[in-house]
């Protein structure tokens, strides 16, 4: 008789795997400022959590945990920096029809 492996891995923190989605997810609706800055507190929050729980639980996905750090706050701060070029934009604009 065979007898077949069994994987003995870890499992995967859901909370760094929602924060990777969540944080993608704000970097694409960036152009919707309120869209994109919500997934990406969201996600900022579960990442952190995400990877407390890591940490302490001995579970796997620690680095689907920092990728969702990184890529909510990525999304974070594009709707916010977008939004000052835009309003500098703005403002240049107006100042030079006048």
């Amino acid at each position: 008789m065979s007898n077949p492996q069994v994987s003995r891995g870890g499992v995967t923190n859901g909370k760094a795997t929602a924060s990777l989605i969540l944080g993608v997810f704000s970097i694409v609706l960036s152009l919707i400022p309120l869209g994109g800055l919500v997934l990406g507190v969201v996600g900022l929050i579960l990442g952190i959590i995400g990877l407390k729980e890591i940490k302490r639980s001995d579970q796997e996905g620690r680095k689907r945990a920092v990728s969702g750090i990184i890529c909510s706050s990525l999304g974070i701060l594009l709707p916010i920096i977008l939004s000052i070029i835009a309003g500098l934009t703005y403002m240049n604009v107006d100042s030079t029809v006048l």
